[in-house]
């Protein structure tokens, strides 16, 4: 069974919808179920058909509606795909997160934008602290470990290799960076609150290319 996210149309596979989607941080109401068509072998196919499935196919795709096609459109931006960490009160979470991006070089300032649902959110808002562990084209498992439940449920570190950096804060081990950056500002942006923070640590912690979105969807 497939499920797709309304605001960034990740596509779940699972009985149920994830309780936050890894990539734009939604919660489950914001999943619809895809209905699978029955295949066809192509050779029983006329050409009225597949006529019919080109158009649908093509750039215009004139039948969506306007709200469709905005989906569709952002599709086109690139992201990333990074763990945000935080810690409060004795408790640590993360989850997986695109938005994140460099704002200012002088101070070094990072914004990431994070549901106010999840669990991390929670975590930011008591500490007002955020940790970044920059993933790599390897980091399938930890997008699922981190994306697809809710660290109110389980303890998502159990068995991950991380470390405390110097705010207290639990950073990945096995990543290409990590950021460590206290909360400088916020905006409310209605689902989400977007964090805007000014960076006081960071390391470089191997090589190799960075994970995008584009290139999880395309091979998980």
């Amino acid at each position: 069974m497939k499920w797709r996210c309304v605001v960034c149309g990740y596509i779940h596979e699972g009985d149920n919808p994830p309780e936050a989607c890894p990539v734009c941080g939604v919660d489950s109401s914001n999943f619809v179920r895809v209905e699978e068509e029955p295949k066809q072998d192509e050779n029983s196919k006329d050409d009225s058909v597949k006529n019919a499935e080109a158009a649908m196919t093509s750039p215009a795709q004139t039948g969506l509606s306007p709200e469709e096609k905005i989906v569709k459109a952002v599709q086109s931006i690139s992201y990333g795909l990074f763990i945000i960490t935080a810690a409060a009160n004795g408790k640590d979470n993360g989850q997986a997160a695109n938005t994140c991006f460099q704002i200012t070089s002088d101070p070094v300032q990072i914004a990431i934008g994070i549901n106010k649902k999840n669990f991390t959110h929670e975590l930011i808002m008591q500490s007002g602290k955020f940790g970044i562990s920059v993933l790599d084209q390897n980091g399938h498992d930890l997008v699922r470990r981190f994306g697809y439940r809710s660290g109110r449920e389980f303890d998502k570190f159990d068995g991950i290799k991380a470390h405390r950096g110097s705010s207290g804060i639990l950073l990945l081990d096995e990543v290409l960076t990590t950021v460590e950056a206290e909360v400088a500002n916020s905006m409310d942006t209605g689902t989400h609150t977007l964090f805007l923070g000014r960076v006081t640590a960071a390391e470089v912690r191997g090589s190799g290319e960075p994970m995008t979105y584009a290139y999880f969807r395309k091979t998980k």
